[in-house]
């Protein structure tokens, strides 16, 4: 049975029946930009609370534009495009309000973070001439890059300098310093950690557009992947989940069977609520009408299935779609120790022959069980599993190993 990292179940170039599907999710995330830019940025809102009004729309108004301008890169004709067109001039007066202007002027070095849905729309062919020359110049500024930043937050302002300056600022030596150069602490990642690599892999790529430097080692990334994949799944958490996912079609290196059923999870649970489910909804405040209701709930749960857009989004442009998953017969193998409940629906549903092609899922999880109450005879055991699976090169096993070795050494 083949298990390793190096194998995959298609080869590159998704089977168009596959891509349809995808296309129909992103343009279900453009539905929800509608009623985010309707429901909860209107302009008519701003009087209510100005200052989290203001960083609200900072924030998902930056997303929105990031979305909608990978969505013109995978829905690029007719209907599709003149929804993102529509989306993008309702949005853009809102993101080039008169107070972006006072950041350029007072604080250059944060230029990147206020002008990156400027230079998004400006892509999708709606310029603003005046806000442009003033961001140019603030980017060009003595201090434009006197902002103390982490290497994947410089990657991030080097994807936003690109859109306006050209690919050649996506070749930035922080990406040996970043997570894509010394990879990830995985034996007990934080969420931070892991989002230091969902975000410097497309920001390094333009999601997937320019390939990685040569002395990257993406078998390894992709092996981070699917490691992160599986803290996702154990905590429910669809927002990794939808980040960790783009790593596939961007490295290009094929799906495996971690990565494909970790989609058909996030698939079925876009489904069946017709959005993806993320964090929780804050209480609601006595006397709350319907209006302010809806801006709670969208303003909290947008930012998930707008991750899971920019993902659809990556998938389709570059021609990377994770193979269907068949339900026909339900196998009977014993789910493993993973938390989280979302999964399991999917684990149970799916067949014998998918469930045993899970074994590094299946030893991801019960590694994961062991660190946690440093069970070093189960570790070792785990490890020997992998050595047997062919899987003991994989990052995560390899980390394990270290920590064993790590702990012998103190006991001489």
């Amino acid at each position: 049975m083949q298990t390793s990292i190096d194998c995959v179940l298609q080869e590159q170039g998704a089977d168009s029946r596959r891509l349809e599907p995808v296309r129909n999710y992103l343009r279900s995330v453009l539905s929800i930009a509608r009623l985010v830019l309707d429901e909860v940025l209107a302009v008519r809102f701003e009087q209510e609370e100005p200052d989290k009004y203001r960083e609200l729309v900072g924030k998902a108004g930056g997303e929105m534009a990031m979305l909608l301008r990978m969505a013109q890169r995978a829905l690029p004709d007719g209907e599709d495009s003149e929804e993102i067109r529509s989306l993008a001039r309702d949005l853009a007066p809102l993101v080039r309000a008169p107070h972006v202007y006072r950041f350029l002027f007072l604080r250059p070095s944060r230029t990147p973070m206020h002008t990156l849905a400027h230079f998004c729309l400006a892509g999708l062919g709606l310029p603003d001439e005046k806000l442009d020359r003033v961001a140019r110049l603030a980017l060009s500024s003595s201090v434009s890059a006197a902002n103390e930043r982490v290497p994947y937050r410089i990657l991030d302002a080097a994807w936003t300098r690109q859109i306006a300056f050209g690919d050649a600022e996506l070749d930035h030596s922080a990406i040996s310093l970043s997570p894509l150069g010394v990879g990830v602490d995985l034996l007990q990642a934080t969420t931070n950690d892991a989002y230091a690599f969902t975000h410097a892999l497309p920001y390094a790529t333009d999601f997937g557009r320019v390939p990685l430097p040569p002395y990257v080692d993406r078998k390894n990334l992709l092996g981070i992947a699917e490691a992160l994949a599986v803290k996702a799944l154990d905590e429910d958490d669809f927002d990794l989940l939808a980040e960790v996912l783009m790593a596939t079609p961007i490295l290009r290196l094929g799906w495996t069977p971690t990565l494909s059923f970790a989609w058909s999870v996030m698939e079925r649970a876009w489904d069946e609520y017709g959005f993806v489910p993320g964090p929780g909804v804050p209480p609601a405040p006595e006397n709350e009408t319907r209006t302010k209701k809806v801006r709670r709930v969208l303003g909290t749960l947008y930012h998930t299935t707008f991750a899971a857009g920019l993902c659809c989004a990556t998938m389709i442009a570059c021609e990377s779609v994770p193979p269907k998953i068949e339900h026909e017969v339900a196998g009977n193998l014993e789910a493993p120790p993973g938390k989280g409940t979302a999964w399991k629906i999917n684990w149970n549903r799916s067949s014998r022959a998918v469930q045993e092609s899970l074994i590094f899922l299946n030893l991801a999880f019960t590694l994961r069980r062991a660190v946690e109450t440093i069970d070093l005879n189960g570790i070792r055991e785990i490890l020997m599993r992998a050595a047997a699976s062919d899987l003991l090169e994989h990052p995560l096993f390899i980390q394990a190993l270290e920590m064993l070795e790590r702990i012998d050494e103190s006991e001489k």
